[in-house]
Order: C-alpha cells, then structure tokens, then sequence
C-alpha cells in the first residue's frame, strides 16, 4: 500500500492497480473565501483522473468541495455515508454525479485491491470515520468524526492492530464567534481541548502512526484573518504530545505532497510553512489578494431586502420546532463597505421591523450578525449550519440565559440544513433504522449526558472526558 495526504483533509490511498481520493478540496477557498488551504495542495490531474472512487466523510466544504469535484472528478463514482439525512447525496446529484452510494454504517466496500469502511457518528451531523485496509495495512481516517467509547473500541476490535490513523487537531466549528457581552468569565471553547482530544483518541487507538490531519487550513479574508492564531497547526500539536509522550504510537507530522509506502517508507516535505507563520500567512494573502479583491465588490453588490428576511423567518415555521427555539432577536446584516442594518425579528409570530439605529445584545434579545452574502446564501440554499462554520458570523448575548436561548435558535437552524426539521416521517424511519447498526453510539451519548448534566462538564469538555473513560 501507498497513501499521500494532497491536502488538508483529502487523502490519497493506492493499493496495486486500485486508488481511492477522500474528502477532496483542492481548488481555492471555501466557506465565502475565510478557509483557504495551509500549506497549499501538492497533486496532479494524472493522479485525480486515475481514482477508483471518491469517498466523502461528511457534508462540509472543506471536505464535499463542489468546485474540485466538478473540475477534477466528474464522472467518478461517489461513496457517502447512508446517514438519515440526503442533503450529501442530493447536493452531488445536484451538481452532475450520476454514480454515488450510500454505505451503511459498518459495512464493508470491496474497491479493487481495497477495503472500504464507514462508521457514521453524530447525533444530527454525521461525520464518518473511514477505515481502508489493503496489502495487510489498515487505515483509520477519523478526520472530523469525534469518534469515542465503545463506538470507538469496535473499529479497533474489528480491524485489529491500526497502523496510521489520522484525526482533525483545530475548531472547525462555530463556538469561538459565540460572546457574552460584558462577561469575561464566559468560554465557548478551548484551543487546547483539540489537541488533548487528539491524544485522548490515540490513547485509545494505538495504531503505529499518529497523524496530524483535516487541520491544515488557514483564514485570509478580513472578517477572519485575525482568528489565524485560534488554529492549531501540526507543529503545535506534536509539542504538547512531546510534553507526555505515549508509547503506544508514534506521532508522524505530513506537510502536503508527504507520502508513506510500505516498500519506502515516509517521504516528507519541508515544515517550513510553519517556521515563519506570520510571514507566510501575509504572503499568500498577498498572492490572492485580487481574488479577495473580486469577491468584495461581489460582496458589497448583495442585495438584503425585506423579502428576504420574511423568507428567514419563515425558517421558524418548520414542523416540530423544539420548546426552546423562541422569543425575539436581533438579526445584523453587514456588508464590507461598513454599511449594516438590524431587524427585530419575533420567532414566536414570524414577524419582523427594520430598526432605525443598530441594536447590540440586550436583555430577552440577543443577536445574530452575518455578512449580506453569507445571510443570503444561507437563507437561499438553506445554509445556516456553513454559514456558522465560516467564523465570518457573530452571535451575541448579555446574560447566559439568552445565550443559552440563541444556542437553541443557532441549533434549529443548523438542523434545518441537515434535515431535521422540518420534522418528517421519512427522517425519522431512516434514523431509527440507522441506530439499529449504531447502537454503541447511543452509549456514549449516554456517558456523555452523565457528564453533561451529573458532573457539569462543559460541552467542549465533555468529548475528551469520554474518550478518557472518566465518568
């Protein structure tokens, strides 16, 4: 076997005449230019134009790029995981793939030469863990999947002995733009968090090689470039595993262009993105910097009417809205030129004003701020769970008991994207019928709201509690 990781979360395995690409962004940015690859791709068209199939693990864009499936990869057969939720499938549909499978959970794919598992995780968004096995080498791909406990064990016992398994190390989430005005004592997320749950996962694997991977990414759009500091690059992460280093595995950094196989060995590229961050982030900013330019005037060209935000609110009239998705917030919509405009919107009755002046987080009325082209699009193409992911939004409250209401209202929304709601029959077969074969995860869902609820660990806590066995 032979594998070379071509980008931030897309892997390349060949076994013989076979080869598999998994979760392929290799063309520009994505999430409305913040996400840009870091270091940049190392691939060819030659090795593209000669896979067997594309694996997708999950629905994110830094993984399901539409832009580098249809320039590279038209035609290819696509494999994503049969989760409750279609959005994955239809979006390839969508954009001209006419071959995709839905694997079920734990069930393997034989590819040619290799082996092919996923194992789905999550309670509404299912990231998928991927296990290639050929040539007696046996991959663990764990990219995003926060994978822990039993459901974790069983691919271990299952496949025996993992010989390289990759993970995510950095927030690919929304939780660092969540603010409690005024209250310092108020923390959404950990930076360190990332690379203890990346110890804690290696811990329990114990394959031969750790991989630092899915993290190698950075922010050049204004509204983000300062959050570059808030990424956990590979190098950070192998100093604080060199602090308590295990001996059960070995932690192996891949730049992109890095490859391993099994009659060679490791070939490396160079770290030397890393040893000048700063300058290196101001460089390649610099080398898109028209790109960035382009997409401004395209931002500032967004158009936010009131029929718009009518088709925002009705979002908050899907079926089986859960209890705590109420009240009134304030929706700020900003565009690159310093214009901005607010609306009151009331959940309960659908209804929305314009205000005059702009209105920051108050008691019972927290906010939601978006750039226009984010809002749009997310309002459009039922994005609102991408939307978050980009770091370009902000959401805003001046006591927990609001924030505590506006993490329901972000949740809603979320979900709505992912299928959820509006609430219906189908989904529900289809997630019933999945839990049959992912009946572990159930368990760790129950250890984890032992610590959620029992001991009051907080949320971002609580994946590294489970992965440690801590109850």
């Amino acid at each position: 076997m032979e594998f070379k990781v071509l980008s931030h979360a897309c892997l390349l395995v060949k076994q013989g005449d076979t080869s598999i690409l998994m979760d392929p962004w290799l063309l520009g940015s994505c999430y409305w230019r913040s996400w840009w690859n870091f270091p940049e791709p190392v691939f060819t068209e030659e090795e593209l134009a000669a896979v067997d199939a594309v694996v997708i693990s999950h629905i994110h864009w830094d993984h399901w790029h539409g832009p580098t499936l249809k320039k590279f990869l038209r035609g290819k057969r696509v494999i994503v995981p049969d989760e409750p939720g279609l959005r994955s499938a239809e979006d390839l549909h969508a954009i001209g793939f006419k071959d995709v499978l839905r694997l079920p959970h734990g069930q393997a794919l034989q590819i040619g030469e290799l082996t092919l598992t996923l194992y789905q995780f999550g309670r509404y968004l299912n990231d998928a863990a991927i296990v290639v096995e050929g040539g007696g080498t046996v991959l663990l791909n764990a990219n995003d999947a926060k994978i822990a406990g039993v459901a974790l064990q069983n691919i271990v016992n299952r496949h025996g002995k993992i010989d390289f398994a990759f993970r995510s190390h950095s927030s690919a989430n929304a939780r660092v733009c969540f603010k409690v005005v005024g209250d310092d004592n108020f923390v959404a997320d950990d930076r360190e968090h990332y690379f203890r749950s990346f110890q804690g996962f290696m811990d329990a694997v114990k394959p031969r090689y750790a991989i630092p991977f899915a993290s190698n990414h950075c922010h050049l759009h204004d509204d983000v470039y300062g959050m570059n500091g808030y990424i956990s690059n590979p190098l950070q992460l192998r100093e604080h595993c060199d602090r308590s280093p295990s001996k059960d595995w070995a932690l192996q950094v891949m730049m992109p262009g890095s490859s391993w196989a099994s009659d060679k060995g490791f070939s490396l590229r160079p770290e030397t993105a890393f040893e000048d961050l700063e300058g290196a982030l101001a460089a390649y900013r610099a080398k898109v910097a028209d790109t960035l330019g382009r997409y401004t005037v395209q931002e500032n060209a967004v158009t936010i009417n009131d029929r718009m935000v009518e088709r925002f609110m009705a979002y908050f009239k899907a079926k089986g809205r859960p209890p705590g998705c109420v009240g009134d917030l304030t929706l700020t919509v900003r565009w690159p030129d310093g214009r901005r405009q607010s609306y009151a919107c009331h959940i309960d009755t659908q209804t929305f004003e314009a205000l005059a002046e702009e209105a920051g987080p108050m008691t019972g009325r927290p906010v939601i701020e978006m750039p226009a082209i984010v809002f749009r699009d997310a309002v459009v193409k039922n994005m609102f769970h991408h939307a978050g992911i980009s770091k370009r939004c902000l959401y805003l409250a001046a006591n927990q008991v609001d924030m505590d209401r506006l993490l329901r209202i972000v949740a809603f929304l979320d979900n709505h994207e992912l299928g959820v709601y509006p609430k219906r029959w189908a989904y529900q077969k289809r997630l019933y019928a999945a839990y049959l074969r992912r009946w572990r995860e159930l368990l760790v869902y129950a250890h984890a709201l032992w610590l959620l609820k029992v001991r009051k660990k907080p949320m971002y806590l609580v994946e590294e509690a489970v992965l440690r066995g801590e109850f």
